[in-house]
């Protein structure tokens, strides 16, 4: 009987941690397009006040999306095999990985305001990403958590 205990307990131990697994999927889905504006913000400022390539505004923007100084290929490129793995990474939906390679695909392709007026559409679309994930964790984080702890528990009385 106790080891039955122990087998329920622990069934609905996974079951919670199954739930705060999606919770965090939220989590870093949210972190990263915050991220990504402040990125947006810093890259608008350096192409606003530098006159680098394309290549050294971007990687001077922000650590945290430094693209390989590869000169021989396309920027485009460039951009869009980095940002591919980014998706699954940060738990991103389908439509955050379109709006980024839609990004990289018009950046440096025009002078300085037409690159201006793009990311300021691209930073109001992803701050619509943004806020879209924050209500998402907050009407969902709760749910899963309870969902998750929930079929837990219904395992284990099953078991027993």
């Amino acid at each position: 009987m106790p080891l039955k205990l122990a087998g329920a307990l622990l069934l609905s131990l996974a079951g919670l941690a199954a739930g705060c697994a999606l919770v965090r999927r939220l989590r870093l889905r949210k972190r990263f397009l915050r991220d990504f504006i402040a990125f947006l913000t810093a890259l608008e400022t350096n192409l606003r006040w530098r006159c680098d390539d394309i290549f050294t505004l971007v990687n001077s923007s922000q650590e945290l999306f430094a693209l390989p100084a590869d000169s021989s290929s396309p920027f485009e490129q460039v951009w869009e095999k980095y940002t591919a793995p980014l998706s699954r990474r940060f738990c991103l939906k389908r439509e955050d990985a379109l709006l980024l390679g839609e990004l990289g695909a018009g950046l440096g392709k025009t002078d300085a305001e037409g690159q201006l007026a793009h990311l300021a559409l691209y930073k109001t679309l992803f701050c619509k990403q943004l806020a879209a994930a924050e209500e998402e964790l907050q009407s969902k984080a709760k749910l899963y958590r309870t969902l998750g702890l929930f079929a837990g528990m219904s395992a284990a009385l099953m078991m027993i």
